[in-house]
């Protein structure tokens, strides 16, 4: 388990995400978390009060109040797009700002690999000069891109400037499982960055329970409500990493 709020290249690291719409519904998840050991929380900024705009002031007070609970855990912080997977659709404008204001409390911030070329220039500056580390991800919800297509994912990640690669697929066969490990595997080798791959979906869960033996490390968690398929609660992902000596 880390305790340093940065990824570490091929280490199991577990993280809850928090999908609350209400600030008192936000802190009740949290402190429901209790004494559970995960190692980042994700605040799902997408689902917390949809259609209204937070004041610089909101936005701050709740990172700060977060950081400050769960100290011994990292942050990160994600204003998921609506185009993959965001609860609500909301400007780029308005993500922009958000997460500028992020960058100087979150550990991380997590943004789409496909974002317009703009947005993502100003994620960037926003984390200039900041101990905020960037993620971009890329969500497939329909199936898996070939193993040339994952490789060239990866690459335009890491060219992007990101600090940790995220891809999650959704597997038909197992088949579509060796394309994610092989090609995540053969990533891991060729770069210093850290990855996180998962496959979603049942059919993908060796993914979730052991991601530092399928190039990567990071596994989300099923906390009050799952932010995507397949996702197993903690005490499910201990029970069997345990039963596999892990």
């Amino acid at each position: 388990m880390v305790r340093t709020g940065k990824l570490e290249k091929n280490k199991f690291a577990s993280c809850m995400p928090l999908t609350s719409e209400t600030e008192v519904a936000l802190f009740k998840e949290v402190e429901e978390t209790g004494k559970s050991c995960y190692d980042f929380l994700e605040w799902r900024r997408d689902f917390f009060r949809p259609g209204e705009i937070l004041t610089v002031d909101e936005e701050i007070k709740i990172l700060k109040k977060l950081k400050k609970i769960k100290g011994d855990a990292g942050i990160i912080y994600t204003f998921r797009s609506h185009n993959e997977g965001g609860a609500y659709e909301t400007p780029d404008s308005v993500r922009l700002e958000a997460i500028g204001l992020a960058a100087s409390i979150a550990d991380y911030v997590d943004v789409e690999l496909k974002s317009d070329q703009a947005f993502l220039m100003g994620v960037k500056r926003a984390l200039q000069n900041k101990d905020c580390q960037l993620i971009l991800s890329h969500h497939q919800f329909k199936k898996t891109p070939n193993k040339k297509e994952i490789e060239e994912i990866y690459d335009a990640m890491e060219n992007q400037g990101a600090d940790v690669l995220k891809l999650a697929v959704t597997p038909s066969s197992e088949e579509d499982i060796r394309q994610l490990i092989g090609a995540s595997l053969k990533k891991n080798e060729k770069t210093a960055r850290t990855l996180i791959a998962i496959a979603m979906g049942a059919l993908g869960s060796i993914t979730r329970v052991a991601p530092e033996l399928c190039g990567g490390s990071l596994t989300y968690v099923a906390g009050s409500g799952k932010t995507a398929p397949g996702q197993l609660t903690l005490e499910e992902i201990r029970i069997l990493r345990k039963s596999l000596g892990l």
